[in-house]
């Protein structure tokens, strides 16, 4: 579409839904918003223990420009905090581990730091080195030229003990994902550039985009607002006065209008679980992949299935407080111990909270807040238990790895089901059919089912979406 449509319908009210109705009204169009829970999806922040803590995503990468240009756009930019503490730590065998130095997304490039670690063996470190010298493999991105799965493609460069300990930890946490089938290209990108550099050594490969890099080596690498992540959620509302805003509304079918045997659809019909029928000329469909599957079936069959089979996995995550002294010693300088599948713990993940945030640090207190996390793909426990058995589960893997002499002052608990896809080899090549089905009509996918699950990548969907639709507007900022 080159006209920007008078009136769009946003399926969803998360982080990219009202980024596009953003950009439409910027572009000077009526929006619907339809939204059958909270606005915000699941970037929702909320008051513990006295202080505003993130429910589930906590910060955005820098290192892609699009959540930075929109907190630009929305004056958010004198609100914005980089973590205090920046190290990770990784559970091995009863120990914390800090991560080596000079890691890209987890593949070693200083093989010096990653003996200094601790955290594998010498015949782990031997076969690492092996990349080094090890010749190019038939089905490897750079020879193939297909997409792959991380997992395999490390294994055979570095082995099993890396990709166990230090890459699927890392990786695999991004998506809740198994790096055994998550793809390369779509989760990865960059490790996919390095594959495909034309050096078979990744560890090579690496250690020349770090040289590369135009950033200082000391800079932040993530960013949040003091207020939490829903200050861009609270942002974009205040900028959206105008829109309707159908929350507790859920969109249950879609009709193409307009169209004839000498040109494509001109609008929508949207049909809301009320009965309401709302005509828009432009639809962006922005909810999770398993909803928006049988939606877009209605308009773009094949579209449809391909969006409606990506597999989901569902996460837990909880918020503790300790009162001083209850809980172990952690290093200050550390954001959170990542655990690797095979140490039988139940948590997946533990971020030091209160290290992390300067903010979340209450000197009065001088309490600690941790944010602990149970899911990933293949490992649907966390599902199977109430509330009251989640925490001591919790609990035990907590005493565990830090060390606990005492209860929690606080708990939240936040269960996100089916809300992580997880990108298997081809992802982007199925996307790129996606939206070849659905240029020449006015509807489009968008969000965490089509090229990342990152905030930058959800806004950056929306504004694809926008933009791909006719819709321009002024921004303080390039994100080209």
């Amino acid at each position: 579409m080159t006209d920007r449509p008078d009136h769009v319908v946003i399926v969803g009210g998360g982080i990219t839904g009202l980024t596009a109705a953003y950009r439409f009204t910027q572009a000077g169009a009526a929006v619907t918003v339809v939204e059958p829970h909270k606005l915000g999806g699941k970037v929702q922040t909320s008051m513990f223990a006295g202080r505003a803590v993130d429910e589930s995503a906590d910060n955005f990468l820098l290192r892609v420009p699009q959540a930075l240009a929109l907190c630009h756009d929305l004056d958010l930019d004198g609100e914005l905090v980089s973590p205090a503490a920046r190290a990770a730590e990784v559970f091995l065998d009863g120990r914390r581990h800090r991560l080596p130095e000079g890691h890209l997304l987890g593949v070693p490039t200083d093989l010096d730091a990653l003996e200094r670690s601790g955290i594998l063996s010498p015949a782990g470190l031997a076969r690492v080195a092996e990349d080094l010298d090890r010749p190019a493999d038939p089905t490897d991105p750079a020879v193939a030229g297909g997409d792959v799965a991380i997992g395999p493609y490390l294994r055979r460069r570095m082995g099993d003990e890396v990709v166990d300990h230090l890459i699927d930890p890392l990786l695999g946490g991004i998506n809740a994902g198994d790096t055994a089938t998550l793809s390369l290209a779509a989760v990865v990108p960059q490790l996919d550039a390095a594959a495909r550099s034309g050096d078979p050594s990744i560890i090579r490969s690496c250690r020349a985009q770090r040289a590369a890099a135009t950033a200082a080596p000391d800079a932040p690498i993530f960013a949040t607002p003091l207020g939490g992540m829903a200050r861009l959620v609270d942002a974009l509302l205040a900028l959206l006065p105008a829109a309707d805003l159908r929350v507790g509304r859920s969109v249950v079918g879609l009709e193409l209008t307009g169209a004839d045997a000498t040109r494509p659809a001109t609008g929508v019909l949207v049909g809301l679980d009320d009965g309401t029928v709302l005509d828009a000329d432009a639809v962006v469909v922005a909810c999770p992949a398993h909803v928006a599957g049988p939606l877009l079936a209605q308009v773009a069959p094949e579209a449809g299935r391909t969006i409606g089979a990506l597999v989901h996995t569902s996460a837990s995550m909880v918020a503790l407080a300790f009162e001083p002294g209850v809980l172990g010693a952690t290093d200050p300088g550390s954001s959170g111990c990542l655990i690797p599948r095979d140490q039988g713990t139940f948590l997946s993940a533990i971020s030091f909270a209160s290290n992390k945030w300067a903010q979340l640090r209450d000197p009065e207190r001088d309490d600690a807040i941790l944010r602990v996390s149970a899911g990933r793909l293949g490992d649907d426990r966390h599902l199977d238990l109430d509330d009251a058995d989640l925490v001591e589960r919790m609990l035990v893997d907590v005493d565990r790895v830090v060390g606990l002499s005492g209860a929690p002052t606080a708990v939240r608990i936040n269960r996100w089901f089916d809300s992580f896809p997880q990108y298997e080899p081809g992802h982007l090549a199925r996307m790129d059919a996606v939206d070849a089905e659905l240029a020449p009509l006015p509807v489009r996918f968008a969000g965490m089912g089509q090229r990342g699950v990152g905030i930058p990548a959800c806004i950056d969907s929306a504004e694809r979406a926008a933009a791909s639709l006719g819709a321009s507007w002024p921004t303080r900022r390039s994100v080209s």
